[in-house]
């Protein structure tokens, strides 16, 4: 056999044995790390140093809980979302599935919850902001613009109109609509709001407004729009408008020119109902058989 193929053979077969060598060394290190990140994870997992602790006495929430921007929330709510996260590393807490979670409590309107090495976690909530309460019967609920219904707390106050037609039996699609057309008046009207009772949102291309006027309840025709200047124009016109009309009860604010006035001629104005009310007959004082002597007598 030729000198030069027996070279050629060799050279080749110290090549194969090079690679070999080298992908068995990929293989090795590629084991070792995974050894090692296998030993990692489970170092992560069991060490007491990286678990979420439990509350030390009862009542108390855990002490490596940190829950930020919660007010109305109830925090019973937010401690039951990681009840299972308690008492083991925070390593295999599930951050997205524990945000959803929070999501779904009713004053939620975000959260980012985070892990704090060595064995902390941070939530931070966004809650919801009520424009208004929900018209119903023996029911306190709040609704915020996008139509979120939420429990009222019992320690807290609100001052806020009363909205019909955006209640649990009107569907999300159209309590949204609606409240979006609210939201926009409640802005339009800004402090002016306080003067409304109660919002009538069942037909969204006419909300209504109830409010008290001189010992009555009135109701403003607002439409769709412009409801800043129209309630401006019902103010500046109600006195003259009363006087004119002392029945009226319903004003049509949406033409621009002029106001359409509905009354109730079954309503007495205040006016007319204190010249109405019966005169308290007067007293006469009866005297005694004495004083009519007396008096007779120039006594």
């Amino acid at each position: 056999m030729p000198k030069k193929t027996i070279d050629a053979e060799a050279s080749g077969l110290g090549q194969l044995i090079g690679r070999i060598a080298m992908v068995c060394g990929v293989v090795v290190g590629l084991g070792a790390l995974l050894l090692v990140e296998v030993q990692a994870e489970s170092f992560l997992k069991r060490d007491a140093r990286f678990f979420l602790e439990r509350s030390k006495e009862f009542g108390e929430p855990p002490p490596n809980l940190q829950i930020d921007g919660l007010v109305h929330t109830d925090r019973e709510q937010v401690l039951k979302v990681f009840e299972e996260d308690l008492g083991r590393s925070v390593y295999l807490l599930d951050l997205d599935k524990r945000r959803l979670a929070l999501l779904g409590i009713p004053w939620v309107a975000d959260a980012t919850v985070s892990r704090l090495w060595p064995d902390r976690v941070s939530v931070r909530l966004v809650e919801r902001k009520p424009v208004a309460f929900v018209k119903q019967a023996n029911r306190a609920t709040l609704i915020d613009a996008q139509g979120f219904l939420m429990e009222a707390p019992v320690s807290a106050q609100f001052r806020l109109p009363v909205v019909a037609g955006v209640g649990p039996d009107v569907t999300e699609t159209l309590r949204l609509e609606r409240m979006q057309r609210v939201d926009k008046l409640i802005r339009d009207l800004g402090p002016r709001i306080a003067d409304i009772s109660e919002i009538d949102a069942q037909d969204v291309h006419n909300l209504l407004l109830i409010r008290p006027l001189k010992g009555r309840a009135v109701t403003l025709k607002m439409g769709s729009k412009n409801f800043g200047e129209r309630y401006k124009t019902f103010l500046d016109l109600a006195d003259d408008l009363l006087e004119r009309l002392p029945n009226g009860v319903t004003f049509d604010m949406r033409l621009e020119e002029q106001v359409i006035v509905g009354e109730d001629p079954t309503l007495t104005p205040p006016a007319l109902e204190a010249e109405a009310k019966p005169k308290k007959p007067e007293t006469k004082r009866s005297e005694s058989r004495s004083e009519k002597k007396r008096r007779k007598h120039g006594r």
